[in-house]
């Protein structure tokens, strides 16, 4: 059981993982070699009491908001991508719980321990069938007495197999259609999980993110009240992708990190005239602007949380982020690798980007881009400007 104390600001959140770098980076390598989970990442940010940074301070958490998150997100990014992606979709796991909590005893009390032990939280929306689809599901919500039984064939579960519960979309009931589904947290100990499948992928290995075949029985006070399309409206879809954005983003900064040390140890070397490598200013231009796009759609996501009424509907600029960055921070890591050539292109070595290259083109494929812009433009075509 781990007791550790989340960080009472963003500054000292991000000083906390700064003192973690070296253990975060070493983490990234083993994980990548061996398609095995970054335990030593993780174990070392739950010591640091960062995996409770989105749970809300009244249960023990950090309370930290969207903008705050994202940064970490990019800063853990930097030093391995698996776990900045874990621990990413880890904090959308309490940030879609703790609404829920004001009206769920039960989820209230499963987060005060989730800040307390440090839980890790993942996420079964993938199913067998929906044609990866997430606002559909075939697995229904079954009475049996006063709980509930929930089966599942789930085509992925990042690091389902080490998470301490999960967040599992069903339909409400088995007569519910395929669109009214609800969530549902399932603990470690009500669950069995049987792997369906292999994990060997050509980046983000360290994830574990397997297919799983899921049974669970829960009590009903576990099943949140908000239908689960308003909580992917609002909170899901939108925190998602700036958090995913982040991570890639930190990412790509780390291979120009690499390219830019490369190119300063080059023209030490270099006994004539060094012509520096304008490469270097096209992947730091591409930054800066990946940076501004997810800083500010944190902000607007923050704003749209924190102002009265009705939450602004931020679908078209998440998904706009997310393609926008998934593509370009590709594009970042490639230049990198050409910068530093066969240096970059070696798998061992302070100038290699192959894991960063290989891990950044899982984004294209997290949710397909091409399913977003065809949803982006069905919504475009409405006549409303999104360009305000």
């Amino acid at each position: 059981m781990t007791s550790a104390v989340a960080p009472a600001t963003a500054v000292e959140a991000l000083a906390r993982v700064d003192a973690l770098r070296d253990t975060l980076s070493a983490g990234a390598e083993t994980a990548d070699r061996t398609a095995g989970f970054p335990r030593q990442g993780i174990d070392a940010l739950k010591e640091s009491g960062l995996l409770s940074a989105a749970v809300p301070a009244a249960y023990g958490g950090a309370g930290l908001t969207a903008p705050a998150l994202a940064e970490l997100a990019m800063r853990i990014g930097r030093h391995c991508s698996s776990t900045g992606m874990i621990w990413a979709m880890h904090q959308l796991q309490l940030a879609c719980l703790a609404p829920g909590a004001e009206s769920r005893p039960l989820l209230a009390d499963y987060l005060r321990t989730a800040a307390a032990e440090q839980h890790l939280v993942a996420s079964v929306t993938s199913e067998v069938g929906i044609g990866g689809n997430l606002r559909m599901s075939r697995a229904a919500l079954v009475p049996v007495g006063e709980d509930c039984l929930l089966e599942k064939h789930a085509t992925t579960v990042s690091y389902g197999e080490q998470a301490d519960s999960l967040l599992v979309t069903a339909r409400r009931d088995q007569q519910a259609a395929a669109d009214d589904q609800v969530l549902v947290l399932v603990l470690r100990d009500q669950a069995r999980l049987r792997r369906t499948g292999p994990w060997n992928t050509l980046g983000m290995r360290g994830t574990c993110s397997a297919p799983q075949h899921l049974q669970a029985v829960v009590p009903r006070g576990q099943v949140l009240a908000e239908p689960f399309s308003a909580i992917a409206a609002r909170v899901m879809v939108p925190l998602s992708h700036i958090l995913w954005a982040a991570v890639w983003t930190g990412t790509a900064t780390d291979a120009f990190r690499r390219a830019v040390r490369f190119s300063q140890v080059k023209a030490a070397r270099q006994s004539g005239a060094f012509v520096p490598d304008p490469r270097l200013g096209r992947m730091h231009a591409t930054l800066t602007m990946l940076r501004a796009e997810v800083r500010g759609l944190a902000a607007d996501f923050a704003d749209s949380r924190a102002a009265e009424g009705a939450p602004r509907d931020l679908t078209v600029p998440a998904n706009a982020l997310k393609v926008s960055a998934s593509e370009e921070s590709v594009r970042v890591a490639a230049l990198a690798l050409e910068v530093c050539g066969m240096a970059g292109y070696s798998e061992e070595g302070e100038f290699s980007v192959a894991r960063h290259l290989r891990d950044l083109y899982s984004g294209r494929v997290m949710i397909a881009n091409d399913k977003l812009n065809a949803v982006n433009t069905e919504l475009l075509l409405t006549g409303e400007d999104f360009l305000d």
